[in-house]
């Protein structure tokens, strides 16, 4: 069976396909019980140009420094995202998307409930 490490790619396919067959056996055979595994697709975060970073924020109605602190980066690499001069690393690019999604719920959380 794949593990969270293995991949199943066009090279391996064949011998992961015999590794689960194999084990799908042992356990017909009541020699082996079988693990369930989840494997979820994690979509890549969306990116972001420089006018929506700074049109996020503005209707936030927050400071580059305020809105710097919400993703533990500085002022001046915000000022860099809004003039694009550095793309937004993918991190930052996610926590974006939550932030536009439901802004409450993320301030929320990161201010410990402390939110109005």
């Amino acid at each position: 069976m794949a593990t969270k490490k293995e991949i199943v790619t066009k090279d391996n396919f064949e011998e992961l396909l015999l590794k689960s067959a194999t084990e799908s056996l042992e356990y017909v055979r009541e020699e082996k019980e079988l693990k369930t595994h989840f494997a979820t697709k994690i979509a890549e975060p969306s990116t972001y140009s420089k006018s929506k970073i700074k049109k996020i924020r503005a209707s936030l109605g927050l400071s580059q420094t305020v809105f710097a602190s919400i993703f533990g980066v500085t002022a001046s690499a915000v000022q860099h995202w809004e003039q694009g001069l550095r793309s937004v690393p993918a991190p930052a690019c996610r926590l974006l998307n939550m932030i536009e999604k439901d802004p409450q719920t993320v301030f929320n959380l990161i201010s410990g409930g402390r939110a109005s």
